[in-house]
């Protein structure tokens, strides 16, 4: 029954999938703004301003502080040709690729190939269990 089910999908690769549902469904940051102003706030007074450019830096950094910020505050998961997937998976940010999947990053093939040229397998299998293409 449950081979029918997962149809060419290994066990484990559901597995793996549903891992990284659970674990951003329970990341939790000690700040949250409550509204886009505030969130926006919030970033300026950590000094940084608000813009694709420095969300996809936050992004290859790591800081997820930062990143949940932007997006409280409206910024496109997906900005700049999902500039910021492809930072945090060319630089190896593992957790970061998996908070910006579960917020609706799309999985490109730009991100596909910085992770696998810089040797991010993890980050590589994440990508194409979540739909990217070569």
């Amino acid at each position: 029954m449950i081979g029918k089910l997962l149809g060419n999908y290994r066990l484990a690769d559901v597995v793996v999938v549903l891992a990284l549902v659970v674990s951003c469904l329970f990341q939790t940051e000690a700040s949250f703004a409550a509204d886009a102003a505030a969130a926006r706030k919030e970033l300026q007074q950590m000094g940084i301003e608000y813009t694709e450019a420095q969300f996809a830096t936050s992004a290859g950094a790591g800081d997820t502080l930062a990143v949940k910020l932007f997006l409280d505050a409206g910024m496109d998961v997906n900005a700049g040709g999902s500039a910021a997937l492809g930072l945090a998976a060319g630089r190896g940010q593992l957790e970061m690729v998996k908070l910006l999947l579960a917020n609706g990053a799309k999985p490109t093939a730009n991100a596909l190939q910085f992770a696998r040229t810089r040797g991010h397998k993890e980050i590589e299998n994440i990508l194409v269990q979540a739909g990217a293409k070569e």
